[in-house]
């Protein structure tokens, strides 16, 4: 268990974040089942959804930003994505999207890309140490 800011306890637990523009009516839900499976695949316990439906890119993101809030309290242990395209289509800022949950000690988990493949149950980002060059992409979804 962990503590939230107010007192409480909070458990860590698996997060599936989405991220859909233009607006899905269907809510993602195809991509909704498949992290859903792969998190059963995985062993995880409950999935707590995060889904920014009708949110581009490059604009605010809600659910992203209690995602990143929530993992910064050590809520989030594991965060199952499609891709790392659902933090941003730039690769430099869902890079930095990825770096910053893994700081907080959660494991980020793609979908694997070629389902059904033996043995491959969902890849693991491995950790990068390259800057930014001064600029934090993170900013541009924080701001």
């Amino acid at each position: 268990m962990t503590t939230t800011p107010d007192g409480g306890e909070a458990s860590t637990g698996t997060a599936l974040y989405l991220r859909c523009y233009p607006y899905d009516s269907w809510q993602m839900d195809a991509h909704r089942r498949a992290l859903e499976d792969h998190a059963l695949l995985l062993g995880a316990g409950p999935t707590q959804t995060y889904l920014d439906n009708g949110a581009p890119s490059a604009g605010l993101r809600p659910q992203l930003r209690l995602l990143l809030a929530r993992a910064s309290m050590g809520q989030i242990s594991t965060v199952l994505i499609p891709g790392r395209w659902v933090f941003s289509l730039d690769s430099r800022t869902a890079d930095a999207v990825a770096d910053f949950l893994e700081s907080t000690g959660a494991r980020v988990v793609e979908l694997p890309h070629q389902a059904g493949r033996a043995g491959d149950h969902g890849r693991v980002r491995p950790q990068r140490r390259t800057g930014h060059g001064g600029h934090s992409p993170l900013a541009e979804v924080t701001g």
